[in-house]
């Protein structure tokens, strides 16, 4: 087990698109219960006074440029469904559902720290460590890695809170992100807070 040597005060838990249309897509999210390890990680940061912020999908249809290959890709399926559907598919899995008044941040990308709020709330509470679960690990947890890695935060990557499309997919994810953010465990966390 790795030390992550956290300060509570300074560090902030995003759990990322763990909603049910791409928890729905992704087997691996079900295979390896990482809903339960997720649930484990935010049960425990709340416990510790960590900031737990959730982010998730806003696909909204004026969002859309044709331009954009990959919300075209998610944008069929998302906004053909009836709306009582769509709200359904965007709804946080209940595993991590956010508690009290934690902060939800709505993203119009993949990106989450792209056109919201995100990057002035970690400031503002002088947040320097980022601890990084989501779905699909290939999309939102590479992404939000990428971006805060460039914003010069400390950034973990928690694997078995992450499920990508395929294992294929996690694999290399996880391999590219091991350049830019500590790759490590829902156990590491544990044992750290």
């Amino acid at each position: 087990m790795t030390n992550l040597n956290l300060d509570s005060a300074k560090t902030a838990v995003l759990s990322m698109d763990i909603q049910k249309a791409p928890v729905r897509r992704s087997s691996m999210f079900r295979e390896r219960n990482v809903g339960q390890a997720a649930k484990s990680v935010l049960e425990a940061a709340r416990k510790a006074g960590i900031l737990v912020i959730h982010v998730v999908i806003d696909y909204q249809p004026a969002f859309f440029s044709p331009k954009n290959k990959f919300l075209q890709k998610i944008r069929i399926p998302i906004l053909s469904a009836p709306d009582a559907d769509v709200v359904e598919l965007l709804e946080i899995v209940d595993d991590v559902k956010p508690v009290g008044d934690e902060p939800v941040i709505r993203k119009p990308r993949m990106n989450p720290f792209y056109g919201t709020a995100l990057e002035s709330m970690l400031r503002s509470r002088d947040i320097d460590t980022v601890v990084l679960m989501g779905v699909a690990t290939e999309f939102v947890v590479e992404a939000a890695a990428r971006h805060a890695a460039d914003a010069d935060y400390r950034v973990i990557v928690l694997e078995d809170c992450c499920a990508a499309f395929s294992d294929e997919a996690h694999r290399v994810s996880l391999h590219i992100m091991d350049h830019l953010a500590t790759l490590a465990t829902s156990g590491d966390f544990l044992g750290s807070v």
